[in-house]
């Protein structure tokens, strides 16, 4: 581009330094304003003209300048556009302006071995006509020649290199960097108006999930089962092969990324993700920390292809089918074990004591909550009993005091004690209806170690005829759905 800028401010130069032509008499054209002259042993010579209607001599010179550089170009063998003359995302409006600024500016030619040989002009009337002789020294001509040719080849190069590293890569089994580079072909032929840019461009998205097709994880091992705050039993296992079936060879050190679930702070189930490495025989081993919460559960395997996908962001829309293709490819690299994560809690001796408290905060002569909590317990078969203490203890929840008189008291048959206190926070009337809100505060503790095992604040809020009623339902449902569901779900 800086070459055929110098091209302009020459073309420029060399016909605003050449005095205007107004002669009162007619006056013989040139020979070569009808005939360009043959190239001689020293110089090529091109020949342009334009005309304006309304006798504008600088106009008309402009387009006979700009007229000029498209001819040199044809003789490079290119046509003036944007991509061949190396404007960088222009379009060729942009650059016939620039050229045609550069073409109003007056100095000597930057360009070597080109010049401005001869001008004419004449008038019709009230039109003008513009014709320029430049002559280039050939030998400089050839040079700028072999430069846009060399131009042009890095055009196809940003295809074509791309492609041979991804043929040489895959040839000797690093699959993952010929992927990307066929990915990078694909984003130099959609961006490119190098010939045949769309076959290029299907022919490199073929190879890449021609070879996305042979990589596969193929499952060797993994628990079904696991327990809840217990280490697994084993990791997950699978092997990243190249070829068909399991036997086919693995692919050692492909990075992989591991996605399984943790419970947050708030109870919601979230996917968490960390990275691990192939070994030499292409096999990934993971085992996730211990399980955090109660039901079923997965752990996938999945190739880490980010700098690929990256790559392919960038190409437009046009393409798009393509780029869909690619990465629906990709998205099959993984492999996701399916397993449940259960709670030992069903088995171990455990003790119930829960107190109601009535608005006073003091223990009530009911235990409605205490009874929900144990029937969910028992309905799902937990070795659960009812284990009574000091009612004025419990609605302390003095901890220390609670654990040492149920070790006393239950220590021979029990091995942990689930106890807590729940109280109405407030009942009220909603037009005709009563509504009131229950507060239930649990904790499990086990008796070897008396360590806290859960420990759990839960409300429920329920909708009666009467507020009776409405207390009453509202103290068995934060025990019986509140509070007995998320024990089990937490309690290892």
């Amino acid at each position: 581009m800086r070459k055929m800028v110098r091209l302009s401010l020459a073309i420029s130069g060399a016909i605003f330094a050449v005095s205007c032509v107004s002669a009162p008499a007619p006056v013989k054209a040139p020979d070569w304003t009808m005939t360009t002259p043959a190239p001689d042993a020293t110089f090529t010579y091109f020949v342009a003209s334009s005309s304006d209607s309304a006798g504008d001599t600088a106009l008309a010179t402009e387009d006979a300048a700009i007229g000029l550089i498209s001819q040199i170009t044809r003789y490079m063998g290119v046509d003036i556009s944007v991509a061949t003359t190396g404007e960088a995302k222009g379009t060729l409006d942009s650059y016939t302006a620039d050229v045609t600024s550069v073409v109003k500016q007056t100095g000597a030619s930057k360009v070597s071995g080109f010049s401005i040989k001869d001008r004419f002009a004449v008038r019709d009337g009230k039109a003008v006509t513009v014709y320029v002789l430049a002559q280039y020294m050939t030998a400089d001509l050839n040079k700028e020649k072999a430069r846009i040719a060399a131009l042009f080849k890095e055009k196809e190069d940003a295809v074509a290199k791309p492609e041979a590293a991804g043929d040489s890569a895959a040839s000797s089994g690093r699959f993952f960097d010929a992927i990307k580079s066929y990915a990078a072909a694909v984003v130099a032929a959609s961006g490119s108006d190098i010939d045949n840019a769309g076959i290029k461009l299907e022919r490199n998205a073929n190879k890449a999930r021609a070879l996305l097709g042979k990589i596969r994880f193929a499952r060797l091992d993994a628990p079904t089962t696991a327990g809840l705050g217990k280490d697994y039993s084993k990791p997950f296992k699978a092997r990243l092969t190249f070829g068909e079936g399991d036997s086919a060879p693995g692919i050692p050190g492909a990075e992989v990324y591991v996605a399984y679930q943790r419970r947050q702070s708030s109870g919601r189930i979230v996917s968490r993700t960390e990275r691990a490495m192939t070994d030499q025989d292409g096999v990934v081993s993971f085992a996730p920390p211990p399980p955090d919460f109660v039901g079923k559960a997965t752990l996938s395997f999945s190739l880490n292809l980010d700098s690929t996908k990256e790559l392919l962001d960038s190409v437009p829309p046009t393409y798009s089918a393509f780029v869909e293709a690619i990465a629906e490819e990709m998205k099959r690299r993984s492999v996701s074990f399916e397993y449940t994560i259960a709670s030992a809690a069903r088995t171990v001796p455990t003790g119930v004591v829960v107190i109601d408290l009535g608005d006073d905060g003091k223990p009530a002569a009911t235990s409605i909550a205490q009874g929900g909590l144990f029937e969910t317990l028992a309905k799902e078969k937990f070795k659960a009993g009812l284990a009574p203490l000091s009612a004025a203890m419990v609605a302390a929840l003095d901890d220390d005091g609670i654990l040492k008189a149920a070790r006393a008291q239950y220590g021979s048959g029990l091995a942990r004690l689930i106890y807590g206190v729940a109280r109405i926070d407030g009942a009220a009337k909603d037009g005709s209806m009563w509504q009131a809100t229950a507060r239930m505060t649990v904790r499990c503790v086990e008796f070897s170690t008396g360590t806290i095992l859960y420990s759990t604040e839960k409300t429920a809020i329920t909708v009666a005829s009467d507020e009776a009623s409405a207390r009453r339902a509202a103290l068995l449902q934060v025990a019986k759905d509140a509070v007995a569901k998320d024990l089990m779900a937490n309690l290892p």
